[in-house]
């Protein structure tokens, strides 16, 4: 895949990767984790579920900010994402219930193809014809190119077009307002649909132009209105369109014949043309998408289309409606315009589709819901948030649900309707085991499902990925490795089994909570020992963060003991060694709980939410009833001036 290739060495010129945005019209999440997160990563293609996990905590390591822009209506029910990358779905709808200023209505497509890549070393963004899938990148005929963005209005220009995403996501743009620049050059240009000035408007300046070429797959249902209107209305009589367009099965345009057309054709108004590049079987499509003058080049997602051209306002502040969201990049270029042309196609009525052909080709748009919906879901306080805008003029707005996984019950969606916007919603999560492999929530009207979308899931560092397989390996660990024990061959909590189903930590735990503890594979001396290791490593922690790191999120994690010692204490019959280990645990709580409230870090900002601190206690069994009072009452004055050894601040 070349242009994976290319991808790779743009990330390569901008060094320790810190931002990657990508937007798409429709994405393959497979592709995207399989292909181009490793890449950005530095890492080999994942094969396995548990490969997909590494990814994640990788990605959360390094604290990149990977994010993924396309329309809403096209991130299907299919697909699987197996990380915790943010995909966003834009609604153009939404604009166009507020202001009719932008020309979106709710048949308009997010159909831009952008990336942009930010590092310590400098900034790069690309545009042009592909979309986020295997096909996009592997097997149809694109175009796409990347400049550094070392301008002020390149960069200006760029920001202006994510601000706009942000804002349609409901959040704000990370990118600060930069002013100085290395380099000040205007060999190229960003042109967008956000933009006052239209593309075309852009590409043809006020120079009188004799021909364009043009490279479209998708043409304008009525091409002839399509030229006539481009040529008046930006006042370029003697313009002759030179068009590459893809033939759909090899065999027919993707427009209709009609006597304009044939006009248009015979006094040379309009020429068709064959690709100008050597036959390839292996390509599945032409998708590549080209406009080109005597002065400049523009590569982006501009079809031949009334819609994908976005070609005039109605008036001086509104554009025509039903206009899509397209972007890419017009160069200075003087190249010929013969040498983006292949041989001429022959001019007949045969290789114009019919209408049955053009209906069976057209875009099958998704039904929408009557409202944007935003899943957030905070791994740092295990808490969802709910939001949403209402973009339909229905009334019907109080027959809607919500499933979000790791929670039993049905949600409501409770709509506001003069303001036409949803309550915020915050649910607290008590196991959040099951959100380590779902990351999808379910719509319902009436008790039927009608949407999926994807979770955006923030504080990914506070997820844990990995965990110990029982006690005595936790114990083993705290007490034999040292100050830092070794995570290498931890196992992940979320895994492939032998049928190639998904299985969770809570499968193990289960396995675990059925074999006896009170054996002799973990020993009094091994309880104490592991105790008075994590006490260690408790006080030892420099700052809050890693204080944070100990108690909730790497393997061994107090909150890993509370849970596996939870379990194993629930599922069997009173031990004295439960008593114990119950009280050792609950020690170790007690200890990180006042460390976390110490002098040392009061002016450090929490990242945890105080409610998980909250749940790291254990309901202490009782000792077994043959127990010997007497014996009982010294062994908890004994363990009680034991344990002041380690367990205060």
């Amino acid at each position: 895949m070349k242009l994976l290739e290319n991808f790779k060495r743009q990330l390569d010129s901008c060094g320790e990767i810190q931002r990657v945005w990508l937007t798409s019209f429709n994405i393959d999440i497979e592709f995207i984790e399989t292909f181009l997160l490793p890449a950005v990563l530095g890492v080999d293609q994942p094969r396995t579920r548990m490969d997909y996990e590494v990814l994640q905590q990788v990605l959360s390591e390094r604290n990149i900010d990977f994010r993924v822009f396309c329309d809403k209506r096209y991130i299907g029910p299919d697909q699987n994402k197996r990380t915790l990358i943010s995909v966003h779905g834009v609604s153009l709808a939404k604009w166009g219930s507020v202001s009719h200023t932008m020309g979106f209505t709710d048949e308009s497509l997010f159909h831009a193809k952008v990336i942009y890549i930010e590092g310590k070393n400098g900034r790069v963004l690309g545009a042009g014809s592909a979309n986020l899938t295997l096909s996009g990148w592997g097997r149809n005929r694109e175009v796409f190119q990347f400049v550094p963005v070392n301008e002020k209005l390149l960069y200006q220009s760029m920001r202006d077009f994510f601000r706009n995403l942000f804002d349609n996501i409901n959040e704000d743009c990370p990118l600060p307002n930069l002013r100085s620049f290395s380099e000040e050059s205007s060999r190229v240009r960003f042109s967008h649909s956000f933009q006052d000035e239209a593309f075309l408007n852009q590409l043809l300046g006020e120079h009188k132009h004799q021909a364009l070429a043009i490279w479209s797959p998708y043409l304008s249902k009525d091409l002839a209105r399509l030229i006539h209107n481009l040529k008046e209305d930006y006042k370029q009589p003697e313009l002759s369109v030179h068009l590459v367009a893809d033939l759909a099965e090899g065999q027919y345009l993707r427009t209709s014949w009609t006597e304009s057309l044939e006009k248009q054709l015979n006094e040379s108004v309009l020429t068709l043309y064959q690709f100008p590049g050597m036959h390839d079987d292996r390509i599945e499509s032409t998708h590549a998408k080209l406009w080109k003058t005597r002065t400049h080049l523009a590569i982006g997602s501009w079809n031949c289309t009334k819609p994908g051209a976005n070609a005039v306002k109605k008036d001086k502040k509104r554009w025509l409606e039903n206009v899509n969201a397209e972007a890419g990049l017009i160069f200075k270029d003087t190249a010929k315009i013969g040498d983006y042309l292949g041989p001429a196609l022959e001019e007949n009525a045969r290789f114009f589709a019919s209408d049955e052909q053009l209906k069976e080709d057209a875009l099958d748009v998704p039904k929408t819901l009557p409202f944007d919906l935003q899943v957030i879901f905070d791994w740092a306080s295990l808490k969802y948030k709910l939001t949403g805008v209402w973009n339909d003029n229905a009334c019907d707005m109080n027959s809607y649900s919500i499933r979000l996984p790791a929670l039993d019950r049905m949600i409501p969606l409770v709509w506001k309707p003069r303001l036409k916007l949803l309550e915020v919603t915050q649910l607290i999560v008590a196991d959040p085991s099951k959100l380590l492999a779902n990351h999808r929530y379910e719509v319902f009207k009436n008790k039927e499902c009608c949407g999926t979308g994807l979770l955006i899931e923030i504080s990914t560092a506070c997820r844990r990925a990995q965990q110990y397989d029982d006690l005595k390996s936790l114990f083993d660990a705290m007490v034999m490795e040292g100050p830092e024990p070794s995570v290498d061959d931890v196992s992940y909590r979320v895994f492939d089994g032998e049928d190639n189903s998904v299985y969770l930590d809570e499968n193990s735990l289960t396995e675990q909570a059925n074999s006896k503890i009170d054996s002799p594979d973990i020993s009094y001396f091994r309880l104490f020992s592991a105790s008075y290791q994590y006490a260690t490593r408790l006080r030892g922690a420099k700052s809050l963060r890693t204080l944070e790191q100990w108690v909730f999120t790497r393997p061994g994690c107090l909150e890993e003991l509370v849970d596996k010692t939870q379990s194993q204490i629930s599922t069997e019959k009173p031990v004295l060694f439960h008593w114990f280990l119950a009280k050792e645990v609950n020690g170790l709580c007690h200890l990180a709980r006042q460390l976390q409230l110490s002098e040392p870090y009061k002016n450090e900002n929490e990242t945890i939410a105080s409610d998980r601190w909250k749940k790291l206690k254990i309901l202490v069994p009782k000792l077994p009833v043959e127990a010997d009072a007497k014996y009982v009452e010294l062994l908890v004055k004994e363990y009680t001036r034991m344990s002041r050894s380690w367990g205060s601040v």
